[in-house]
């Protein structure tokens, strides 16, 4: 089956984890047949259950005695084993090592739902671009305060390959742009993409929410190795709302402990300031005094991004610093001065914004461009589509919740915020 659902005691199940599948325990010889992704349903089991969907299971070729992993398995970790439901992170390493070394046949399905040990695929340009599409994705997901946990897995590449993240993404109910209502924005937001050969390489999908609907489209018409970074541009339609982030990549040099970005060796840098604060000066003028309240009502921004490794989990962005564009062209400067540092780190930059804070801003209307109509979307789009860079771009229609009932919708999905 492709998925299945069955009930848990609440008090042993919470969030979402690789699941070992045990039969033969009513016949005295437990063994380990499936391996699977399992995460809670939302709705009640009954008052002392909770309700929880299986998917991608995979079957084991020769399904592994339950006995042979416990005595694989240290003794401080055994206890753990005696009943269902999560494990602590130690115990579930040594299990999941136990069965890779008795049934081989399974590791390639643990690296496809996020685990175990393998060189880290972040080290060439294709994968590199693929972890910035994955955090652009997500920030799009939570600048719109759609439920994330709709994510249930995404298959991390085998090989240097140029699927984006978006077709890899696994989702609780399937592909959700079956939706006639989406698949409607998704067809009227991607006759703004332009000609069809900038969609060459081009992924899209869609959620629903209450009255909203969001659509996020992966575009490029260049390959991996040619593309030179991300942009994430996205449109709030009800709030006519316009936020655009660039992502740049800090790098750990030999002997250092921090994550450091050195504007003076990013050679496409100055160019793509100029379109910035080109575009940031435009949505200025065309601002009116009617237009809804802004904190910052300039579009650019830049996210500096931490890592050089792939992050498994599906719903986690990337860490990293938020900067305005008005903000980072600021220090931009005062780093050209002598003496002072000449890379942007957290040792280096006093105030930035983190994940949270950024899409809390966004998802409330606090920055973004105001009053600014759709041709303006289209003439940057366009703008992103003609160079070298990876386009994210995500478009949220109907009516945006009050701050009152969005918390009140997260505190019902029980949705815990953290960067």
């Amino acid at each position: 089956m492709p998925h299945w659902v069955t009930t848990q005691y609440l008090e042993h199940w919470k969030g979402s984890h690789v699941t070992l599948v045990v039969t033969g325990a009513e016949r005295g010889a437990p063994q380990v047949t499936y391996v699977a992704w399992a995460s809670k349903l939302r709705g009640p089991g009954d008052d002392l259950k909770r309700r929880i969907e299986v998917v991608k299971p995979y079957r084991l070729l020769t399904p592994v005695p339950w006995v042979e992993l416990e005595a694989s398995v240290p003794q401080l970790s055994r206890r753990y084993l005696l009943r269902d439901g999560a494990l602590p992170d130690g115990a579930g390493r040594h299990l999941l090592k136990a069965l890779s070394q008795r049934a081989s046949d399974v590791v390639p399905h643990l690296q496809v739902l996020g685990v175990g040990n393998r060189p880290s695929p972040a080290l060439t340009p294709a994968a590199r671009l693929l972890m910035d599409e994955r955090d652009a994705t997500l920030t799009s997901i939570r600048m719109a305060d759609f439920d994330v946990d709709e994510l249930v897995s995404w298959e991390q590449p085998y090989e240097d390959d140029d699927v984006p993240f978006i077709a890899r993404l696994q989702t609780r109910n399937g592909p959700s742009h079956e939706d006639d209502l989406i698949a409607h924005d998704a067809q009227r937001f991607r006759n703004w993409l332009g000609p069809q050969d900038w969609l060459n390489r081009a992924a899209w999908t869609g959620f629903s929410q209450g009255e909203q609907r969001l659509v996020v489209y992966n575009a490029n018409r260049k390959a991996a190795e040619e593309t030179l970074g991300v942009d994430l541009i996205y449109y709030h339609e009800s709030r006519d709302c316009f936020v655009m982030v660039q992502y740049k990549r800090m790098s750990k040099r030999s002997g250092t402990s921090d994550w450091r970005y050195y504007p003076n060796s990013d050679s496409n840098l100055s160019d793509q300031l100029v379109r910035m604060r080109a575009i940031d000066s435009e949505c200025d003028n065309i601002r009116r005094s009617v237009d809804d309240y802004r904190l910052s009502a300039k579009p650019s921004w830049i996210k500096l991004c931490q890592g050089d490794s792939l992050i498994s989990d599906a719903r986690s962005l990337t860490p990293g610093m938020y900067l305005a564009r008005e903000h980072f062209d600021q220090l931009y400067g005062k780093s050209q001065t002598p003496g002072a540092p000449r890379s942007f780190s957290r040792k280096t930059v006093d105030r930035y914004l983190d994940n949270t804070e950024f899409t809390e801003l966004v998802a409330g209307g606090w920055v973004g461009t105001t009053g600014l109509g759709t041709e303006g979307v289209k003439h940057q789009l366009e703008l992103s589509l003609s160079g070298s860079r990876e386009v994210i771009f995500a478009a949220v229609t109907g009516d945006s919740p009050s701050k009152r009932e969005r918390m009140k919708r997260r505190r019902e999905r029980g949705t815990d915020r953290h960067s």
